[in-house]
């Protein structure tokens, strides 16, 4: 009972995380890589009907080819935007492009007081327990009685 929703809980993740952002670019090269196929294999059919074999490699070549540039075309468009935006990300998140060891350089360097909020109660006198109150009545009680 608990593992599909696991599994079902695990594909939501990696579709939100990964699949979703590249969706258009996966089904756009797996179409391109479908024609490229469909292109190879009705060439290849066309020499052989026209005994023309000497051209067989080509087609060959030429499947291989757009295989290939259908695999650039997807990094090329896909992987290099969401690069960008993520390091786009990263600069607008650190700052003005320093790095997050130059910010933590930077901010040692820096002598600024920081207030958290919490300041007022770090100043305040500790808290005292009603046994330390009964405590310091019964010591003022003996040293009035005395």
């Amino acid at each position: 009972m608990l593992m599909p929703l696991l599994r079902s809980g695990v594909l939501y993740v990696i579709w939100r995380r990964h699949i979703r952002q590249r969706a258009l670019g996966i089904i756009v090269t797996v179409l391109a890589i479908l024609a490229v196929n469909l292109i190879h294999t009705e060439a290849f059919a066309f020499f052989k009907a026209t005994e023309r074999l000497e051209l067989a490699p080509l087609a060959f070549y030429f499947r291989w080819l757009g295989w290939l540039l259908a695999g650039i075309g997807y990094l090329w468009f896909v992987e290099r935007k969401i690069a960008k935006a993520s390091k786009a990300d990263r600069v607008q998140k650190n700052g003005a492009g320093k790095s997050p060891r130059q910010e933590n350089k930077a901010a040692k360097n820096t002598l600024i007081e920081q207030h958290d909020g919490f300041d007022a109660l770090r100043n305040n006198t500790p808290l005292r327990s009603r046994s330390e109150i009964m405590l310091e009545r019964k010591k003022r009680d003996k040293s009035e009685g005395a």
